[in-house]
C-alpha cells in the first residue's frame, strides 16, 4: 500500500498575537475579546483581503495567515501594524491592544484548510521575538523585500529558538517611512546622548580599573568577537554616493559611480576595501564616520554625491581620516556626461596617492584601463548593474529589465568588455534561476569574447561555471571539471583580489580540489571584506568544515545555506552529511528526505555520488559515510 501524497509548496505566512492578552483578559474578559473581534472585523481581515492572505488558523489572540507573495504578506503586516498604532490611540475602548507579528517564507505542508511545517512554526518563533507593535523577519525575507516597501530595516542578530535546530538570522521592520531603503545595524535606532555614553564610558573604566588593580596576577586577554574592530591601516569603505539629481530613477547612476570606484580599487592587492554589499548599507546623508569606521574595521571613508540631468554630471567626493576626523582632498568634478570617465579615474588616483599604495605593473594597467569611453553605453551598463546587484539577482523582472540594459551597452559599443560580462552573468543566473534555456555554450562563448576584449574577473566566474558550479544546476554545465573552474577562479582572483564574491567562488572549488583549510581562510578573507554576507557563502564554509570533520560547525553553516533557499536540493544532501555525522540522526534523515523530495531526476544513491563528485578521496568519504549513516541508498 503506497503512502498518501503529501502535498507540500512554498508560501508566505504571517503570525501575529495580541501583547499581554491572558493580563487583558484578567482585567476585562468580555471588553478584551469585543475589542480583539472588532479591531479583527474593522482592520485586520480587510487589510488581510486586500493583499490575497487567507487567514487558515486562530489561536484566540493569535493569528496565521497565508499569501502567494512575499511582498503582499510584508505590504499587509505593515498596514495592519500602521493602522493598529493609530487605532490603539483612538477612543473609545481600543486602547491597550497591540500585535506582534512575524513573517516567514518557508515550505508548508497542508492538510485540510489547516498548513503545518517549519514554515509556520519559524513565522510563529519570529512573531514571538518581534517587539510590541512590530514586525521580525528572518533574513531571507529580508534579502526579497528590502528594497520594494516604504520600511527600513535593522539586523537583530542570530537567533535560536526553540523547536528549530539551526540559528536564525532576524531583522526587525522600522515602519517609519522616512527609513525607508535604509537597513541599520543593531541598536542604531535611538542612540543614547553623547554624555550618557561619556558617562557610561568612565563608568566602566572606572570598573576595569578597580578589577585590574583587584587582580594584578590576571594575563590580559585579546579582544572577543564583539570587540569593536580595530582599522586596517590600508583600509577604505566607498559609501553609497548621494543621488542629488532630484530624480530618484538616477539613483542606479550615483550608486554605479561609486560601484565602478570600489571595483577598480579592488583591484589594487595592497588594498583592504569593502564590499559595496556591506557600504551601501550607510545610505543616511549625516553618518558618523567614526562609527562606520569602527564597525567595517577601515580607517578612510570616501563618500561624495553624484548630480545628473541630461548630459550634465556634478560629482562631489572627499577622502576622509576616520581615525582622526580629518579630511584629506575634497574635489568637485563638473562637465559632459563624457566627463565622468575622467572624473573616476581621478577620485582613484587621488585615493591611490594620498593612502601611498603600491601598485605593481598589471594593477596600474587595469586602473587605468577604460573598459569604455562611449557614456551613453556607460549609462545602460550602470542600469544593467543596479537591476542585478546581489539584493535583486533572484528578481525575475528586474533580471529581465538588467539583460536589456547590458544588450543595449553592447549594442552600442560591442567592445565593451564589462557589458559583455555583466549580460553573460545575467543570463546564466536567469538559466540556473527558473530554468529558461538561453543556451549555455552562447553564453560562455559570451563570457570568453569579453575575456579577449579586456580580460575581467566577472568574466572569469562565468567561465569557471562551464566546468563546475555547485550552486547552478547540472544541465547548465557542459564538462565536470573542477580544476578548469580552479584556474579561471584563480585568474579572478589575481584580477580582483578584494572582490569577496570571487573569493568564495575561489574557496568553492578549492573544496572540491582537496584545499578545505585553504577554503575557509578564503571565506573567512571574504567575510572581512563583506560582513554583510549573502548566505550562499556558508556553502564553502558548511562543506569544508564538513570534510575537515567539523561537524557541528558543518551542520551551523549548511543549515544557513539551506534556509536561504529551501528548494535548492544541493544543500540539503551536505546537510544531511553533516547532521548524521554529528549524530542528529533523525534531523539527518529528514534532510535526505527533502533533497529527494526536490531531486527526483538523479544523485539519489552512493554510488551516484561517488562517480559524480569531483572531490579528493580521503574527503568523499567522509560525506559519503555521512550520507549512508542518514539513510542514502548503495546504489550500484
Amino acid at each position: 500500500m503506497t503512502s498518501p501524497v503529501v502535498e507540500r509548496r512554498l508560501a508566505a505566512i504571517l503570525a501575529a498575537d495580541v501583547v499581554g492578552y491572558s493580563r487583558l483578559v484578567g482585567i476585562d474578559e468580555e471588553g478584551t475579546i469585543a475589542r480583539l473581534a472588532r479591531l479583527r472585523e474593522e482592520v485586520i481581515d480587510p487589510i488581510t483581503a486586500k493583499y490575497g492572505g487567507r487567514l487558515f488558523k486562530t489561536t484566540g489572540d493569535g493569528i496565521f495567515i497565508e499569501f502567494a507573495s512575499i511582498v503582499d504578506a510584508m505590504r499587509c503586516a505593515t498596514e495592519i501594524q500602521r493602522q493598529l498604532a493609530v487605532a490603539a490611540d483612538e477612543p473609545p475602548g481600543r486602547d491597550g491592544m497591540t500585535f506582534r507579528v512575524g513573517v516567514n517564507l518557508g515550505d508548508i505542508v497542508v492538510e485540510g484548510e489547516d498548513i503545518l511545517g517549519d514554515g509556520v512554526n519559524i513565522a510563529a518563533r519570529l512573531e514571538g521575538l518581534a517587539e510590541p507593535g512590530g514586525i521580525c523577519v528572518p533574513g531571507k525575507v529580508y534579502q526579497e523585500v528590502h528594497n520594494k516597501l516604504d520600511v527600513g530595516f535593522e539586523y537583530a542578530g542570530e537567533q535560536t529558538v526553540k523547536n528549530i535546530e539551526a540559528p536564525i538570522t532576524t531583522y526587525r521592520v522600522l515602519l517609519d517611512p522616512g527609513m525607508a531603503g535604509k537597513t541599520l545595524q543593531a541598536g542604531k535606532r535611538n542612540p543614547l546622548p553623547r554624555a550618557t555614553i561619556a558617562l557610561a564610558a568612565v563608568i566602566i573604566l572606572a570598573i576595569a580599573g578597580v578589577l585590574a588593580w583587584q587582580q594584578p596576577w590576571k594575563e590580559s586577554v585579546g579582544p572577543t568577537e564583539a570587540a569593536i574592530a580595530t582599522p586596517v591601516e590600508r583600509s577604505i569603505a566607498v559609501l553609497p554616493f548621494q543621488n542629488m539629481s532630484g530624480d530618484a530613477s538616477q539613483a542606479y547612476f550615483a550608486d554605479g559611480i561609486a560601484e565602478d570606484i570600489i571595483t577598480d580599487l579592488s583591484k589594487i592587492s595592497d588594498l583592504f576595501v569593502i564590499a559595496s554589499n556591506t557600504s551601501f548599507q550607510y545610505r543616511e546623508p549625516s553618518l558618523d564616520l567614526g562609527n562606520v569606521s569602527r564597525e567595517l574595521g577601515v580607517r578612510y571613508i570616501l563618500e561624495g554625491s553624484v548630480r545628473h540631468a541630461g548630459d550634465r554630471v556634478r560629482i562631489n567626493a572627499q577622502l576622509v581620516d576616520a581615525r582622526t576626523g580629518g579630511q584629506i582632498w575634497a574635489e568637485r568634478y563638473d562637465g559632459d556626461l563624457a566627463d565622468v570617465f575622467a572624473a573616476q579615474d581621478q577620485v582613484t588616483a587621488s585615493i591611490i596617492d594620498a593612502l601611498k599604495l603600491t601598485l605593481t605593473p598589471d594593477e596600474r594597467k587595469a586602473v587605468e584601463t577604460r573598459a569604455t569611453d562611449n557614456a551613453e553605453a556607460y549609462d545602460a551598463y550602470l542600469r544593467g548593474l543596479e537591476l542585478l546587484a546581489e539584493r535583486r539577482r533572484y528578481d525575475h523582472d528586474a533580471n529581465a529589465e538588467a539583460l536589456e540594459a547590458f544588450e543595449q551597452a553592447v549594442a552600442i559599443d560591442p567592445q565593451y568588455a564589462l557589458a559583455l560580462a555583466g549580460l553573460a552573468w545575467g543570463k546564466y543566473l536567469r538559466t540556473t534561476t527558473i530554468h529558461q534555456d538561453l543556451g549555455a555554450e552562447a553564453i560562455f562563448e559570451m563570457a570568453r569574447k569579453s575575456v579577449e576584449l579586456d580580460d575581467n574577473a566577472l568574466a572569469r566566474r562565468v567561465l569557471a561555471r562551464e566546468h563546475f558550479s555547485l550552486l547552478g544546476f547540472d544541465w547548465v554545465i557542459t564538462d565536470k571539471d573542477v580544476d578548469l573552474a580552479r584556474r579561471q577562479l584563480e585568474r579572478a582572483h589575481e584580477l580582483q583580489p578584494n572582490d569577496p564574491d570571487v573569493l568564495v567562488d575561489l574557496a568553492i572549488v578549492l573544496v572540491f580540489t582537496g584545499e578545505p583549510e585553504r577554503a575557509l581562510e578564503m571565506v573567512e578573507r571574504a567575510r572581512e571584506l563583506n560582513p554583510n554576507q549573502p548566505d550562499w557563502y556558508f556553502a564553502a564554509s558548511g562543506i569544508a568544515r564538513l570534510v575537515t570533520g567539523d561537524a557541528d560547525g558543518a551542520v551551523r553553516d549548511l543549515s544557513r545555506w539551506s534556509l536561504a533557499d529551501p528548494n535548492f536540493p544541493r544543500p540539503h544532501l551536505f546537510l544531511a552529511a553533516a547532521q548524521a555525522n554529528a549524530g542528529r540522526q533523525e534531523a539527518a534523515k529528514a534532510s535526505l528526505a527533502q533533497y529527494h523530495d526536490l531531486y527526483i531526476l538523479g544523485l539519489r544513491s552512493i554510488a551516484a555520488i561517488r562517480s559524480r563528485w569531483p572531490m579528493a578521496p580521503e574527503h568523499l568519504e567522509i560525506l559519503i559515510e555521512g550520507l549512508r549513516k542518514a539513510g542514502m541508498d548503495e546504489g550500484r
